[in-house]
């Protein structure tokens, strides 16, 4: 009875991870589900995702979805964390303003020009449905790009550019959420620049200033 020959198969349907170069169907069948995956949130949204219609619309076999993923969430969130760029390391010479107007307007693109961006309603609006998965989205997206700024305010506190007494979340609150508010409710939010990412951080930095008494309280 003709057997099939499983290490050729295992290579093809390899799990997501960093490995050699080379199985070239495996890469390929990686991409394929990724935009499958994204056409379908974007078109139909989290609760009509399922595994068989992300392998017809890839055109792969549903085993080899499922030996990169238990189930439909885990997919969700490893591709939303494949398509999420990481916000730059900010040089230690530059300034808090510059790093944060950096760090603000690399989020406006990813936002409005990106698959993620794209994707951002859906996400939004599907956070109640299922906690479980914006819960891993926080942890593997979320955290690691808030991080970068939370890194730059301590920066700004400890040098004497920001006051002492700043509420970190608070800040990051005031400088990321009104790129997303903006770009989910504007009906061109295509017109967002740099400029705009510019004009904000301003806005903020004017609130996390020290006081009179406080300048250069920070600085060694």
């Amino acid at each position: 009875m003709p057997v099939a020959p499983a290490p050729e198969v295992r290579q093809e349907i390899a799990p997501m991870a960093p490995r050699p170069p080379g199985r070239p169907r495996s890469l390929e069948a990686e991409k394929s589900i990724i935009d499958a995956v994204l056409h379908l949130v974007a078109e139909h949204g989290f609760d009509a995702l399922s595994v068989e219609g992300v392998a017809a619309q890839a055109g792969v076999g549903k085993g080899t979805i499922y030996r990169r993923w238990p189930n439909k969430e885990a997919m969700i969130v490893d591709v939303l964390a494949s398509i999420s760029e990481e916000l730059p390391i900010v040089p230690e010479d530059q300034s808090v303003r510059a790093g944060l107007v950096d760090l603000v307007d690399t989020i406006r693109v990813s936002t409005q020009d990106s698959p993620a961006g794209r994707l951002m309603p859906r996400v939004m609006a599907s956070v109640a449905q299922y906690p479980q998965v914006m819960a891993a989205y926080r942890q593997r997206v979320v955290e690691p790009r808030t991080q970068r700024l939370r890194e730059m305010l301590l920066r700004g506190m400890s040098n004497g550019e920001l006051r002492p007494d700043l509420d970190i979340d608070l800040a990051v609150t005031l400088l990321v959420g009104p790129i997303l508010y903006v770009s989910m409710m504007r009906s061109k939010p295509q017109h967002l620049d740099r400029a705009t990412s510019q004009q904000l951080v301003d806005g903020v930095l004017d609130g996390l200033a020290p006081y009179q008494g406080q300048m250069g309280s920070g600085a060694s």
